[in-house]
């Protein structure tokens, strides 16, 4: 009973600490965007928001060896062998100056090509200052997974505030000087305070790593990576079809419902990073049981908590904007139905937990490219019928849910199968 008050209790202060991190990155990023969207306009952001996508598609480059770092040292913690752990990080560690770096040049100098064309300035300087920062956004992904592996979530947050508060403050400083720069700007120089912070983290590399090195540690990670790249590639999808068929400014006004999706998502996504270690470690120990009752208590509490977020968000929600952001009230109904079609998200993540702890990260991606064909194919349906981000918003809402049905479906005959499996 002891042990598993104790590790009530751990879970609850892990949940507690990364929480109010994250809580408080949200809350800044919340203010910020808001400000910038007011001093900027609809149309400036818009171009913000097209370049910012490739943030999306960055962490790709770096094969899942942070995923893998995630993983394998705990696993090493827990049997002393600290020096394989020392030498996954710093093989981790060499790695980004390798691919991830080259990739990273080679995005500057095409961004320097592209001055000498006729597309707009936005997305010429956007894309040279995004190539940048992608790789400093390595160094600090980094220095978090370095504390998220072993389970110090407290660093891990004290990291995730100063990147935080630091972006906040000087991006709007940035951003009254300079416009439109200052976004990048910001996010620059906040990046590196974190990274300068955290240089006790940055080993000190005693030998050249081999690439058989950092292909044992890309097969164990790229699986995990890939869902998330792909997961984010899905609720991605809206934008890149506003992108591509309609203008910056309505993308601009669209960004309201994202401001919206990445608050709705901070809660289940920060007791996702708390519960995969201990997922991890039931699966090692063959306790289903375990694995049920996480699944059933988590998602019983978020499925309550955020019901009720969402309902007085709705009818808020309008206020709000008229109140604060008066230039984005073109988006008022858009950011109103994602609220709705978000819920459904909130309740995948304990499925999603299994499936990259089980090794099956082939059906959770089969799911994900489902769910992003089918968006695909609704968004442009919609649109065909009304030209409007209130339709692509109808339509990214009901993907959301059919890809809540089939995770949570999945989960479940999957589990009973290993259940029975491990019964025989």
């Amino acid at each position: 009973m002891r042990m598993v008050n104790r590790s009530n209790n751990k879970a609850l202060k892990s949940i507690t600490s990364l929480g109010s991190a994250t809580l408080l990155n949200a809350i800044l990023a919340f203010l910020v965007e808001i400000i910038n969207r007011n001093i900027l306009g609809p149309e400036k952001y818009g171009y913000w928001l097209s370049v910012s996508l490739i943030f999306t598609f960055v962490p790709l480059f770096q094969l899942g060896t942070l995923n893998a770092m995630n993983r394998e040292v705990p696993f090493y913690l827990a049997r002393k062998e600290f020096e394989k752990v020392k030498e996954i990080r710093e093989t981790v560690f060499s790695f980004i100056y390798s691919i991830p770096l080259s990739l990273m040049v080679l995005l500057f100098v095409v961004s320097l090509f592209l001055f000498m064309s006729n597309i707009h300035y936005e997305y010429k300087t956007g894309l040279m200052f995004a190539s940048v920062i992608g790789f400093f956004t390595y160094l600090s992904g980094y220095a978090e997974m370095y504390y998220k592996s072993e389970q110090n979530f407290s660093k891990a947050s004290k990291l995730i505030s100063i990147k935080s508060i630091s972006q906040s403050i000087i991006t709007v400083i940035m951003v009254s000087f300079f416009g439109y720069l200052g976004l990048y700007i910001g996010m620059l120089l906040a990046l590196l305070i974190e990274i300068s912070t955290a240089r006790i983290t940055i080993p000190r590399i005693k030998k050249k790593h081999s690439f058989a090195e950092y292909k044992d540690l890309i097969n164990i990670g790229f699986p995990i990576l890939l869902v998330g790249m792909v997961w984010n590639v899905m609720i991605a999808t809206d934008r890149i079809i506003i992108s591509l068929f309609m203008s910056p400014k309505d993308l601009g006004n669209y960004g309201v419902g994202m401001l919206v999706f990445n608050t709705m998502m901070l809660l289940p996504q920060v007791i996702s990073q708390v519960f995969y270690p201990k997922i991890v470690e039931l699966v090692s120990k063959n306790d289903y049981l375990g694995i049920k009752k996480i699944y059933i208590s988590v998602n019983r509490i978020l499925a309550i908590m955020m019901a009720f977020i969402v309902t007085i968000g709705y009818f808020i929600l309008p206020y709000f904007i008229m109140w604060f952001m008066p230039e984005y009230k073109s988006g008022i109904k858009t950011a109103q139905i994602l609220l709705i079609g978000i819920y459904p998200l909130t309740l995948v993540n304990v499925a999603a937990n299994y499936f990259n702890a089980t090794n099956n990260q082939k059906l959770y991606l089969t799911i994900q490219v489902i769910s992003i064909v089918f968006n695909v194919i609704l968004c442009l349906l919609f649109l065909d019928f009304s030209m409007s981000i209130t339709s692509i918003a109808e339509a990214s809402a009901i993907c959301f849910t059919i890809y809540s049905v089939l995770m949570n479906f999945s989960f479940w005959m999957k589990f009973k199968k290993e259940v029975i499996f491990n019964e025989l």
